[in-house]
């Protein structure tokens, strides 16, 4: 080990971290690396970039061209098809068959299309076996990953093993060398899920793709549809939705109109409401009903001279220190009022100014709360370990002096007589009720349990345009059964689907992304780790294997079908296909084979010319074929080729095959499962391509430095880093199923793990068999 080793080790040390965490994207971090090992010395600027035109990037380009025609022109839809008929609904045939296919397909496919070309198809399956998808989805993804091991274009770790040998002098891995491994290990994984495997599934009741009124039932939407009437004279007459806010200011998302007997569905914001029409709504009955007891009070904003000051009250600014116990609790978790007795009207952080919903937001380092309460009260809380105390008086709530706002309770308020906690003014329009001006006397900080009297003045500090939305509604009348139609029509549907694997949408809200505008589509609910979330949607950020319900016209749903972030999860969504030209797929496919197999070109320029040929004759369009390529896939395995010259080059491998080697009196069985266990541990986080390149140095170091063929070892390598099981996120199969299965991570890990294990027995008994370790 010398300082130019231990730097590498760092560097690669702190791109495994990253890779892992995904705190940066894992190309930019591979894009990174590569940059600080051309200015480190490490790489020549030639080196560095080698990987963009090496023959394993240009073979995945071409499968993943050659793989969308055969999607485009339904082949691949067909084979999907006609599973139930002729399977049947049997769930033991259902997995061979369905881990079959998938397998078949993965050979010559992008592992993860061959998944997502299936799953609309073993959703309707499921459906019609009746069965819960749960019980299929888990075999689908891992048939296919499973049938990527088959050949050499099955998967980027089998393709770059090859080039790696070939670009150390060695002759490569053919096409079919792989096969009959991977058809072993294929039969394998059958056999495991139709026994051990086939008792671990989840058995839970639905939770992935059904249609139409199903649904509706497996979402549970029906407990929460109800109708809302607009009477006559109405202020809403000949108002657009839109311009109402109605749905904002009432929480719920409007799914139908009835207008004069005539229900329109999944209407847009510029539909004109009418007096007469009932709107059915998703949200909550209960908390609409409560928000209308608010009808008739007034606002009025005041200044804070205006204010009758109480005697021995007052404001304070009060600064959470580093390390505060605080951090990260909300103040309804910790009963802050009644702990503390001052009421906080605001929080200061950074530049922004909180004032909604305060009882929910979590604390951070740095926040300064803005709070009144009694002399008493503020000499208390100014004690406390957990504040640093900025100002006391008025003077410390000044950002709010604009902010104050009265809310005069009249008489017959259905307010008056309830106290603060049961007006629920904080849950239902976020206000924080600071204190009550009453016969001329301000009282601050008052508690939960006092009650609101008629001509009441209720103090908060709060941005109140939805309540003033909500004043401008007008009377509505809530009917609390909800509609017997159905929520779909020809021309409206409702959808599942799914966050695709490397999705932009990832780590965004709805908001964010703009959804209703940009796709026209209605999100009803989200289903997430096994359960249906109905609430606060337009806020949640979107998580990898997160399934989303849909409603909106069809011709929106196909569109989005197109989109790269998402997969729908039906046939509804389904672009057409171009089957006139699936004879013309199957011929580049077959022009691939043909060219490999007899020994006429090499892979990637047998690839490449397929994938040129099913474009010229008119499977896929260019546009098409841009599209069907993982970019990132593409520059990730491009940036992280050099990495092994840099290896090499340094002795890093050579260091590393040492350590490997130690376990030489223990005979090349025991090297080649160290190589394996080490792949696989690797491949569980990271993508399986950039664990066989890290690998790859050390697998060749190891075989020169025993005198054994780097053959057996190099195919456990990249045949275990494609076996990656334990985890959703160890294969992007895995997760593009995790909802539409309704799958928890601790599903993968129960089933995963026994067949990880047994994969890796496989794989060490086995591959010597075909490739010796002294030939």
């Amino acid at each position: 080990m010398n300082l130019e080793i231990g730097f590498l080790f760092a560097l690669l040390g702190a791109m495994v971290y990253l890779f892992l965490t995904e705190k940066l994207p894992v190309d930019l971090t591979a894009f990174l690396g590569l940059v600080i090992l051309i200015f480190g010395g490490y790489l020549t600027p030639t080196e560095a970039f080698t990987g963009f035109s090496s023959p394993a990037v240009i073979t995945m380009l071409a499968v993943f061209i050659v793989g969308a025609a055969l999607l485009e022109t339904g082949v691949a839809d067909l084979i999907g098809g006609r599973i139930h008929r002729i399977v049947g609904s049997s769930e033991t045939r259902l997995i061979v068959v369905l881990m079959v296919v998938a397998g078949v397909l993965s050979a010559f496919m992008n592992n993860i299309a061959a998944t997502a070309v299936l799953m609309p198809a073993v959703a309707s399956i499921a459906q019609r076996a009746g069965l819960a998808p749960g019980r299929l989805f888990m075999p689908l993804a891992f048939g296919a990953i499973l049938g990527g091991t088959t050949t050499l274009v099955g998967t980027p770790p089998n393709i770059l093993a090859g080039q790696i040998l070939e670009q150390r002098g060695l002759e490569s891995f053919s096409l079919f060398d792989f096969t009959p491994i991977g058809l072993a290990l294929l039969a394998l994984g059958i056999v495991f899920m139709l026994t051990l495997g086939r008792r671990l599934l989840p058995a839970r009741e639905h939770h992935g793709p059904a249609a139409g009124d199903d649904l509706t039932q497996v979402y549970r939407l029906q407990e929460r549809l109800f109708s809302i009437r607009i009477p006559e004279g109405s202020p809403l007459h000949d108002r657009s939705l839109a311009e109402t806010r109605l749905g904002n200011t009432l929480g719920v998302k409007v799914v139908a109109i009835l207008h004069a007997g005539h229900k329109q569905l999944a209407p847009e914001g510029s539909t004109l409401l009418r007096s007469g029409d009932v709107l059915f709504v998703d949200g909550e009955s209960d908390s609409v009903e409560e928000l209308l007891r608010l009808q008739g009070v007034e606002i009025q904003t005041v200044e804070a001279g205006e204010l009758p000051v109480p005697r021995g009250s007052s404001g304070i600014r009060l600064r959470l220190v580093p390390g505060s116990s605080l951090v990260g609790r909300g103040l309804r978790e910790m009963r802050f009022r009644d702990r503390f007795g001052v009421v906080v009207i605001a929080v200061l952080r950074g530049e922004s100014l909180l004032r909604e919903h305060l009882a929910d937001v979590s604390l951070e380092e740095g926040d300064a709360l803005l709070a009144l309460g009694t002399g008493d009260q503020l000499d208390e809380i100014a004690k406390q370990p957990d504040f640093v105390v900025e100002d006391v008086g008025w003077s410390a709530v000044a950002e709010l002096e604009n902010e104050l706002c009265w809310i005069r309770v009249p008489e017959g308020s259905p307010l008056a007589g309830s106290t603060i906690e049961e007006s629920r003014l904080g849950d239902l329009v976020g206000l924080t009720v600071a204190g009550i001006v009453r016969d001329g006397e301000t009282r601050l900080g008052v508690q939960a349990d006092e009650i609101i009297q008629a001509r009441d003045h209720l103090l908060v500090a709060a941005d109140l345009k939805d309540l003033q939305s909500f004043l401008d509604l007008g009377e509505v009348e809530i009917g609390i059964e909800p509609p017997e139609s159905a929520l779909e029509s020809e021309d409206v549907g409702m959808v599942e689907v799914a966050v695709a694997p490397r999705s932009a949408a990832a780590g965004r809200t709805l908001t964010d992304l703009r959804f209703r505008e940009h796709y026209g589509l209605l999100a009803l609910a989200l289903w997430r780790e096994g359960r249906p979330v109905r609430t606060d949607l337009a806020g949640a950020e979107l998580q990898f294997g997160d399934a989303l319900l849909l409603q909106g016209p069809r011709e929106k749903i196909r569109l989005l079908a197109k989109e790269p972030d998402f997969v729908v999860l039906s046939d509804l969504g389904q672009a057409p296909r171009r089957t006139s030209r699936a004879p013309h797929a199957l011929a580049g496919l077959v022009v691939m084979i043909g060219l490999v197999a007899s020994g006429w070109q090499p892979i990637h320029v047998a690839a490449f010319t397929a994938a040129s040929l099913v474009v010229l004759a008119g499977a896929l369009t260019m546009k098409d074929a841009y599209r069907a390529i993982e970019w990132r896939a593409i520059f990730l395995v491009a940036a992280v080729l050099p990495v092994g010259v840099a290896m090499e080059r340094t002795g890093a491998a050579q260091l590393l095959a040492g350590t490997v080697t130690t376990a030489a009196p223990l005979g090349p069985y025991a090297i080649l499962a160290a190589l394996v266990v080490l792949a696989s541990a690797l491949s569980q986080g990271l993508d399986g391509a950039p664990a066989v390149v890290l690998m790859a140095p050390v697998v060749l170091q190891t075989a020169e430095d025993l005198s054994i063929s780097p053959y057996p070892l190099m195919m456990g390598v990249s045949l275990a880093a494609s076996a990656a099981f334990m985890t959703p996120f160890s294969h992007k199969a895995n997760l593009l199923v995790m909802g539409a299965g309704g799958y928890r991570s601790s599903d993968y890990l129960k089933v995963g793990t026994p067949l990880t294990l047994l994969l890796f027995v496989l794989l060490v008994l086995l591959v010597p068999v075909f490739f010796p370790f002294y030939p």
